[in-house]
């Protein structure tokens, strides 16, 4: 009995340019402003300052109101991209209202918050193409669960399964996964607002509950230390990502290695117009799982900068601020076009089970001879079953004769045995162990899980 299908999320799904934009100069600096107006806002509700000139530093914290052209021109003379803000915004802000901008903060915490946020709005993309991408493995698992073919070890043929069990290996690992990102969460989209070295200075005791304000306004979390020397929670975040990464590469390599020519039960459905190879027309080349591979790659290749950006000297350090911008700013977009592309390359996913079978044939009777072996086990034991089911594979493959003709010629088989049990023990196709319930059981598991 199939389990029902789940409706996919409604959340609209970003494309590859969009989260892209998240991290243009212009989105980096309007977070700034984001964050500005939300400290704003919080220190009017405690009597920080007043609440008129909050909302005229919300009204003008905005690239309506300041020109973006002027803000990249002031920085080149200071040098310090959120002075350079500040000086705008107080600027355009009517009356005294500008003196009260940026109230108690510093660099980095507009810096910081901001980046969290955007980074936020990444991750939620991400996870509406991780969920949808559960799904879409769900429906591949069920449609092939009882798909037979060859299980590979090693390089070579083990014991058939079906090609859904094979896919709900890779549900069961999305789904642990899904557990270590939705356990991080909390942990990595904080804010990081304290003042200049985080012991809140500037805000006295006021500065617990402003902390809280401004992170809950953001959509952030807030830090009960706000140190700008902990940097752990974004390394986290890229390591889980490269962790992840590693799963995507593995299983697109996987696709890619059953794609050859002497394989070739998966292809990738592309269409005519793909061209494969520019010298040999006959050439159909993956385009997809490759890409997935080479992206994976790269999303690894952050883990050394994510341990550096960790390591701050003393309450903080400008060199690593820079790392942590540059970690972001580049990963996580990468992430996203990884997880966009593996999503394609199940979009375009073609099984091929007539050369499945085909290709579990190549072992003949030899593939399921572990059957055979627990078959004649309770008759004469484990260990003189598996000496005698060894030693009639290596006459079969040295005679060319089948398996089963073999095993009939041993006096404590054909004693024992009927000619029609031993060809049933060896067939292939009917010999994929639970690989058929299991994968649906983990069917259920992925749909009850989507979210």
């Amino acid at each position: 009995m199939s389990t029902p299908s789940i409706v996919p999320s409604t959340k609209p799904r970003l494309t590859r340019a969009e989260v892209r934009n998240l991290f243009a100069r212009k989105s980096i600096w309007q977070s700034w402003l984001d964050v500005e107006a939300a400290l704003a806002q919080s220190q009017a509700e405690l009597g920080m300052i007043p609440a008129a000139a909050a909302a005229e530093i919300c009204a003008k914290a905005n690239f309506t109101c300041l020109s973006e052209a002027e803000m990249a021109a002031d920085i080149t003379k200071t040098r310090a991209p959120v002075v350079s803000l500040v000086r705008l915004l107080a600027a355009a802000c009517e009356g005294d209202a500008g003196g009260f901008v940026h109230w108690g903060a510093t660099t980095q915490n507009v810096v910081q918050t901001g980046r969290a946020m955007i980074m936020r709005r990444s991750h939620e993309a991400f996870m509406v193409r991780f969920n949808d991408i559960l799904l879409k493995l769900a429906d591949i698992a069920e449609e092939s669960a009882d798909m037979p073919v060859a299980g590979r070890t090693n390089g070579r043929h083990a014991l058939p399964i079906t090609f859904g069990f094979k896919v709900a290996g890779w549900i069961e690992e999305w789904l642990r996964h899904l557990d270590r990102f939705k356990g991080a969460e909390p942990r990595v989209f904080s804010a990081l607002w304290g003042g200049a070295v985080g012991a809140m200075h500037a805000f006295g005791d006021a500065g617990p509950e402003i902390n809280r304000r401004v992170s809950q306004r953001l959509g952030l979390n807030p830090l009960a230390i706000p140190s700008r020397s902990g940097m752990d929670y974004f390394a986290e975040y890229f390591m889980l990502m490269a962790l992840f990464s590693a799963t995507c590469a593995k299983i697109a390599r996987d696709l890619y290695m059953l794609m050859t020519d002497e394989t070739s039960e998966v292809q990738e459905a592309l269409g005519h117009d793909v061209i494969g190879s520019s010298t040999m027309p006959q050439k159909i080349n993956s385009k997809v799982a490759v890409h997935v591979i080479s992206l994976a790659a790269q999303v690894r290749s952050l883990v050394p900068l994510a341990l550096e950006a960790m390591q701050p000297t003393y309450e903080g350090d400008g060199a690593n601020n820079q790392m942590i911008s540059a970690l972001i700013d580049q990963g996580c977009p990468l992430a996203y076009e990884m997880i966009d592309t593996f999503h394609e390359l199940l979009d375009c996913l073609h099984l091929d089970p007539v050369r499945m079978r085909r290709n579990l044939a190549i072992s003949g009777e030899f593939i399921a001879s572990e059957r055979a072996m627990m078959a004649l086990a309770p008759i004469i034991g484990r260990n003189q079953a598996h000496d005698v089911v060894h030693e009639a594979v290596a006459h079969a493959v040295e005679t060319g004769a089948r398996l089963s003709e073999v095993l009939m010629q041993v006096p404590s088989v054909k004693e024992n045995v009927s000619p029609d049990m031993i060809a049933t023990a060896l067939d292939a196709t009917t010999y994929t162990g639970l690989s058929a319930s299991m994968t649906r059981d983990m069917v259920a598991v992925a749909r009850q899980r989507a979210t």
